[in-house]
């Protein structure tokens, strides 16, 4: 035999062990699909609450005609409430910290697989303050793109994932014993990815904002503060085009109500102004097209100065969401150009004031 064919019989053996190898794991993967990714998964659905991985599943094989779409800001908003109080079946796809790129993404799944009637959608700074097609990767957070490009090629990588054969023989065992390994896989929908059970206070959120104040923090995990023109680009080419690319789904664009320290740490750092400049942005182009609404929250001081909602500077308990829903639903609270432009201007003034100026000395002494 030609060297050449023992070197080709070599490989094609290998390749043969290699498959017989994976063959367990494979079917284990495929039968039991945790990350929902397959659709093969039997139903009821168990959840592993890692976003990044579980959303392109869901929004693939979950049913609903209405998603809500951001980062960390939706996690908390009850999908019963919102489904009664806007009379639709509604799905949360959030990404913690992701940015504009990621929702994208999700958005693109949800619209080829569902017939989506609205999406409403967190826009902030933090989202479009990137350069176009940036990915957040801080933290070293990881983000499957091969879970979000519809490219059946890749499925490849899904299969014979060893963290995934973990997660099909966590899943079996739990439906044989109905043992939750770790507490952690979720059943139930409506908890999944959320935080209420967390404890909110006074004391964590001005301990936070001193923390990044002084400087123990760093506030560029939460911004990038690029140029404004930078910034316009990426809403141009991600919101404004996204929402062009389905003109029968109505779009709800929101702006959550952080807490009045986020803001007025934003100003201590020169920004805040430039936060408004681009959030303005997003008002005036996106108003001008017929399929959006667009909500302010952030100028609602009895949230936003109710430092007990809190658990950190921006991060607040649902008692927030569900302000964000029922005036929705009853249609309160809607902005246009020049309403948001009041509204920076009273926010600034508000920011400024005496008042919020003694409570950030209070706090920093």
């Amino acid at each position: 035999m030609s060297k050449t064919k023992e070197v080709l019989l070599f490989i094609l053996k290998g390749i043969i062990v290699l498959i017989l190898a994976l063959m367990p794991g494979v079917f284990m993967v495929v039968k039991f699909d945790p990350y929902l990714f397959l659709g093969t998964q039997p139903k009821p659905y168990i959840y592993i609450p890692n976003e990044r991985f579980q959303i392109p599943g869901m929004a693939r094989h979950e049913e609903y005609d209405t998603v809500i779409l951001g980062t960390s800001m939706i996690e908390n908003f009850s999908e019963r409430y919102a489904s009664q109080k806007l009379n639709a079946n509604v799905i949360r796809l959030p990404i913690n910290a992701s940015y504009i790129t990621e929702q994208k993404y999700v958005l693109d799944i949800a619209q080829k697989y569902r017939d989506i009637k609205t999406v409403l959608w967190a826009v902030d700074y933090r989202t479009v303050d990137i350069n176009h097609g940036d990915i957040y990767s801080k933290n070293n957070v990881v983000f499957p793109k091969y879970m979000y490009d519809e490219n059946p090629i890749n499925d490849w990588r899904y299969i014979i994932d060893h963290n995934n054969f973990f997660w099909a023989l966590k899943q079996f065992r739990m439906r044989k014993t109905g043992i939750n390994p770790f507490d952690y896989m979720k059943t139930d929908r409506e908890i999944l990815n959320t935080w209420n059970w967390k404890t909110f206070s006074r004391e964590l959120i001005t301990k936070d904002y001193k923390d990044l104040y002084e400087g123990r923090k760093s506030v560029y995990d939460k911004i990038n503060n690029l140029p404004v023109e930078i910034v316009k680009e990426v809403i141009d080419k991600d919101l404004i085009e996204s929402i062009r690319k389905y003109p029968d789904t109505d779009f709800v664009l929101f702006f959550a109500p952080k807490s009045i320290l986020w803001f007025k740490l934003l100003d201590q750092m020169g920004i805040l102004e430039k936060k408004l400049e681009v959030l303005t942005y997003i008002v005036d182009e996106a108003s001008k097209l017929p399929n959006v609404e667009i909500y302010n929250f952030q100028n609602q001081y009895q949230f936003t100065e109710n430092l007990d909602i809190y658990l950190d500077i921006t991060h607040y308990n649902n008692t927030a969401n569900k302000f964000m829903i029922d005036a929705i639903s009853e249609k309160k609270l809607i902005t246009d150009s020049e309403l948001f432009r009041k509204d920076n201007e009273e926010l600034i003034e508000r920011v400024r004031s005496d008042e919020i100026n003694n409570l950030v000395l209070e706090i920093l002494q």
